[in-house]
């Protein structure tokens, strides 16, 4: 019983951010330029990458996973040429939080970029649309004190034409190169 309540509550918060994603574009990266900046979360729940994501957004075989890590990679390489950023890979963060929710994520954040030396810290959703081969992107960017100072959504459409096989691993720097895109997109919103 304790897992069904646990997934409707993954399930609320993931419905949560989306709708303030989404409703509130806005903020401006511009008093951040050139400072040092680590991602606290990148996936479809905006979270840790290895930790249990919510099932509707869960990769479906090894194929799928490995579009979620194309893009990941994506994402990061648009974080690491953003013009607000001296981003620092994922991969080099330390004691990245297991979950995030609304009501712990500041003082979370607070306490990430205090143990990684950052200025700013970045959220990312990312999700691969298998479908319509398209990327969405949102970003929730916090100062150290875990103050959320800008928040954007954008997505990228797919190549045209579309991709024979979207799962095969000729396809993954495509979809690299889509949630590169998609997260430039909304990085400019922002000024970033």
């Amino acid at each position: 019983m304790s897992s069904i309540r646990q997934h409707l509550t993954l399930l609320m918060v993931g419905m949560l951010t989306a709708a303030v994603l989404s409703s509130c574009t806005g903020g401006s990266l511009s008093r951040l330029r050139n400072v040092r900046t680590g991602a606290i979360g990148i996936g479809p729940t905006g979270s840790h990458p290895e930790d249990r994501q919510l099932p509707h957004l869960k990769p479906e075989s090894s194929e799928e996973l490995r579009v979620h890590l194309a893009v990941q990679r994506g994402v990061e390489r648009a974080l690491d040429d953003s013009r607000a950023f001296s981003y620092i890979p994922f991969t080099q963060m330390q004691q990245v939080p297991r979950h995030l929710t609304p009501f712990n994520e500041r003082s979370e954040v607070k306490k990430f970029a205090t143990i990684n030396h950052l200025t700013a810290v970045v959220r990312v959703w990312v999700t691969p649309d298998f479908t319509n081969q398209s990327v969405t992107v949102g970003i929730l960017t916090h100062n150290r004190s875990g103050k959320p100072v800008a928040t954007s959504l954008s997505e990228a459409p797919g190549p045209v034409p579309p991709l024979k096989n979207p799962t095969a691993r000729s396809s993954l720097s495509t979809w690299e190169k889509t949630a590169r895109e998609a997260t430039q997109k909304a990085l400019a919103k922002v000024r970033g």
